[in-house]
């Protein structure tokens, strides 16, 4: 059989006014009793200077219990039932109403274009830009990256070499020749145009040891050097205003 605890929050509201109540009921019997005693006193002994003393010490009495009961009051409000805040230090912080900020924006921006608008001409400078890519990563050199792909392509680059490093790896492609070539996609968004093409070429792909020379067993890691074999990936261009394409993203 299930069960479940059921737990009642006090209400802060209800809680001070109940402490305000017994305040005030506390104060109420003690002066009634300190009434009590001043009648006592008035029929005993009469003196007006008795009386005036007593009906002092009341009123003092009475102030005295109203300002313990408003401090306590207060205290309870800002000490017992205020709650404790939550610690951001350690916390980024993040505004949901950002998620998918971007996506949005380039919804709002984005148009499609025709796939016969793209030239021959812009595919001649997709066919170079694929050699001249592949070239410049074979010789790992981001300084003639940096002029072909776009800054986060470069980050993916630079981090997908050090990657290779950190495994003792070189991988090289080279003699790429472009076999097929296909327009998937055009548009323009943030006067930026983009194209993605699917494109399949053959090269010398394979991957070498960095703690082995060549000729050593081990040395060819994957791959072959002397054998072309073929791959495919959906590369995406952009040109801006200067009218230059470069490698903007890469999907395998």
């Amino acid at each position: 059989m299930n069960t479940r605890n059921v737990i009642l929050e006090r209400s802060p509201l209800s809680a001070g006014l109940t402490a305000s109540v017994a305040g005030l009921s506390i104060g109420a019997m003690l002066f009634e009793a300190t009434n009590s005693s001043a009648q006592t006193t008035e029929a005993d002994t009469p003196a007006p200077e008795a009386n005036n003393t007593t009906q002092d010490l009341s009123s003092a009495g009475i102030l005295l219990i109203l300002l313990l009961v408003a401090a306590l009051t207060v205290f309870y409000f800002l000490k017992i039932q205020r709650p404790s805040l939550p610690d951001f230090s350690g916390i980024s912080g993040r505004d949901p109403s950002n998620d998918n900020l971007q996506t949005r924006r380039a919804a709002s921006t984005r148009r499609n274009l025709s796939i016969d608008s793209v030239t021959s001409a812009d595919k001649a400078a997709f066919q170079q830009l694929l050699i001249d890519v592949q070239n410049a990563w074979s010789n790992q050199d981001l300084t003639e990256l940096r002029q072909l792909v776009t800054p986060e392509m470069l980050n993916y680059f630079s981090a997908a070499l050090a990657d290779n490093t950190s495994q003792d790896i070189r991988n090289h492609v080279e003699d790429v020749v472009l076999l097929r070539a296909e327009v998937l996609e055009v548009w323009t968004e943030q006067a930026k145009q983009y194209v993605t093409a699917g494109l399949r070429w053959s090269a010398r792909d394979y991957n070498v040891s960095l703690t082995r020379k060549r000729g050593e067993p081990g040395y060819v890691v994957e791959g072959s050097e002397k054998t072309p074999s073929e791959s495919g990936e959906a590369w995406t261009f952009m040109r801006s205003s200067d009218g230059k394409w470069v490698l903007s993203g890469i999907q395998q």
